[in-house]
């Protein structure tokens, strides 16, 4: 394989390997050797979006970044610190388990990867049926229903109702467009999922700090987990945010706010008039 330069004195090998990704670790992080002035090529065996592609650099420091549905090439314009890591995610279009590749670029006196396949090979149904009831087991221990929800497992004895809130904004349009929203009541459960939609335009948006209070008496309500089913929101990306909250005599009165602000930012999705299921599920003794 021919060489590059690399640190004085010495050549970078260009390599060609594989990825093969773990379902039984799917937020595993793939490292990926790269130098300036060589194109490293990602091939994917399933279709990719390339409008999920996270970089954790300025792009100005990439000649290239071209990516398709199959395809990644980078091309960087000066070379990584030795201690540099730059992550970088990209997320399947199939919807298919596991859902993204993560990696970390870095430099290598020794080599660079000129071409990397990347294989990945969706759970199989009896797989998928094991892996559902684990993640079962997992939201029993650790009482956060959100991962019921991702995994459409709803169980028995459980309120759900579809909401229509009033989705508000300081400043002109809101960002964020919530496509549909539905509330799930059981005792001692209270939980919202949010389809969500950033608009055309927006800068990428992550979930932070959540307020939920009464409208009536304006009573907090803690909020016991939240969590988005995508890393970052893209525009034209839907992403969907589960909410649950630790029901409080406050959240009989049937109306709620909720605000979910960015994360490092000053957006914030705003949620007015969130009609309750009446009455809601008492918990029993």
């Amino acid at each position: 394989m021919t060489a590059v330069a690399g640190e004085p004195g010495e050549e970078r090998q260009m390599r060609q390997r594989h990825i093969t990704l773990s379902t039984e670790n799917p937020a595993a992080t793939h490292g990926l050797h790269v130098a300036a002035g060589t194109a490293t090529v990602l091939l994917f065996d399933s279709p990719v979006l390339p409008a999920s592609l996270e970089l954790g650099a300025s792009r100005e420091r990439f000649e290239r970044i071209d990516i398709t549905e199959r395809a990644l090439i980078l091309l960087p314009r000066m070379e990584l610190t030795p201690h540099e890591r730059i992550p970088l995610t990209v997320r399947f279009a199939d919807g298919h388990f596991p859902h993204r590749a993560t990696f970390a670029l870095t430099t290598e006196p020794g080599e660079v990867d000129l071409q990397v396949r990347v294989f990945r090979t969706a759970l199989a149904p009896e797989a998928l049926v094991e892996q559902v009831a684990a993640v079962q087991a997992r939201c029993e221990d650790s009482a956060r229903f959100s991962n019921l929800l991702f995994s459409h497992d709803l169980g028995s004895g459980i309120a759900v109702e579809r909401l229509s809130p009033r989705v508000v904004s300081d400043n002109g349009p809101p960002p964020l467009n919530v496509v549909g929203m539905r509330v799930f009541a059981a005792p001692g459960l209270l939980a919202f999922e949010v389809p969500l939609l950033l608009s055309e335009g927006q800068s990428p948006w992550r979930p932070g700090r959540v307020e939920v209070h009464s409208e009536q008496t304006d009573e907090p309500l803690p909020v016991r987990a939240m969590d988005l089913d995508v890393q970052t929101l893209h525009p034209g990306i839907r992403g969907r945010l589960v909410l649950e909250i630790r029901p409080r005599p406050a959240a009989q009165a049937g109306l709620l706010r909720i605000e979910v602000h960015e994360q490092g930012g000053s957006r914030t999705l705003k949620l007015q008039e969130v009609r309750l299921p009446q009455p809601l599920p008492e918990v029993t003794h």
